[in-house]
């Protein structure tokens, strides 16, 4: 799509001062995505005209910006100039949530960005995979709560294998211990974590005492009144491990331990069943579907794109009220139009996600979509 006469000779230097100066303050007649453009040209290029493009960006209603943002901006030059310089959280969100936004200008205005909408930038893995330098920023933002910064580790760790190697020699010992064949003798070996955080100590509600006598009682055979061996359920052995046991079991364990794995309230043992290497895309597709399951396991499945690619995943990710606003939205607009028109009517899913797919649905029904 061409840009508007005047914007373009703006933007290559040709246009005369006087006419430059009334473009970039609004008083010549431009549509709001050219004029945009000349604002984004005027500041980020550092000509004459910034201070005087600024004052007139800080005046344009919120309406009028958000209109321009709900379409991919090329060049994304305005996306860079509203994010820098605009605070409105729904600006924010429209503007890191365009498909045209590129990791160079995340990684340009992280620092400037207000701590509530670092999660989106967060959940955007295709732009921090091209500059991994966007999560150290948003590591060090000192606004990012706590939540963000863990993820961080975690997708260094997970996603761009920044592992240490005493780390890396751990994981590879407990995998060990844990392989198919071998999982009920491991059940009573799994080996703790040298270091456990403030979460999964908070996680283990027993006393020590009890702790360490369940850990014993777990390495012995269970037997009835007459001494003869008893064998217990799945559910039953697993329900008999500590915190830490089943963190490790859902690394590694098979789909029955994995569908009851799934369900304990404990983020942490959700989480892992998920990184199991063995499991299916029917199992994730239950569990994205899941409204007790944490909002964390529904990231993490939001940011594989292998997973994204099948539709039934997708679905169930969007239909699900726990998702985050910002990962249901970023998705949606995959939906089949009789699934779209469903989401449209349904009310227990957030507001703007449901106006958002009557929007699409009544474009097409126009011939727009």
């Amino acid at each position: 799509m061409s840009m508007h006469p005047l914007v373009e000779r703006f933007r290559q230097g040709a246009l005369p001062e006087p006419m430059a100066a009334a473009l970039v303050g609004g008083s010549l007649p431009v549509p709001p995505q050219d004029l945009l453009q000349a604002l984004a040209h005027a500041v980020l290029e550092g000509t004459p005209h910034a201070e005087r493009a600024l004052t007139f960006l800080a005046s344009m209603p919120e309406s009028l910006v958000a209109g321009v943002l709900l379409d991919p901006v090329d060049p994304p030059g305005p996306l860079q100039l509203v994010l820098g310089h605009r605070k409105e959280p729904a600006l924010l969100e429209a503007a890191l949530l365009n498909p045209a936004l590129t990791a160079e200008i995340v990684e340009a205005v992280v620092p400037s960005l207000p701590g509530a909408v670092l999660e989106i930038v967060l959940n955007n893995q295709v732009l921090w995979m091209q500059r991994p330098r966007i999560l150290d920023l948003l590591e060090e933002h000192p606004e990012a709560e706590y939540a963000v910064k863990r993820r961080v580790n975690e997708y260094r760790f997970d996603v761009l294998r920044l592992v240490p190697e005493e780390v890396k020699a751990d994981r590879l010992a407990i995998l060990e211990e844990v392989e198919a064949g071998r999982l009920d003798r491991a059940w009573s070996e799994l080996p703790l974590p040298k270091e456990r955080s403030q979460e999964e100590i908070d996680a283990e509600i027993e006393s020590e005492e009890l702790a360490a006598e369940r850990r014993l009682l777990a390495q012995r055979p269970v037997v009835d009144d007459e001494g003869k061996e008893v064998n217990l359920t799945i559910t039953q052995r697993i329900a008999r491990l500590s915190t830490n046991q089943k963190i490790m079991l859902a690394i590694k364990g098979g789909k029955e331990e994995r569908t009851i794995l799934v369900r304990e309230a404990n983020r942490l043992i959700q989480v892992n069943v998920i990184r199991n290497g063995r499991i299916t895309e029917s199992e994730i597709a239950y569990i994205a579907q899941m409204r007790t399951v944490n909002e964390e396991v529904l990231r993490i499945i939001s940011n594989s794109r292998e997973w994204m690619k099948k539709y039934p995943i997708t679905k169930a990710l969007v239909h699900n009220p726990r998702t985050p606003l910002p990962v249901a939205m970023t998705h949606f607009k995959r939906l089949l139009e009789s699934d779209m028109k469903l989401l449209m009517k349904d009310r227990n899913v957030p507001e703007l996600l449901r106006r958002e797919a009557k929007r699409l649905v009544e474009m097409k029904a126009q011939g727009k979509g």
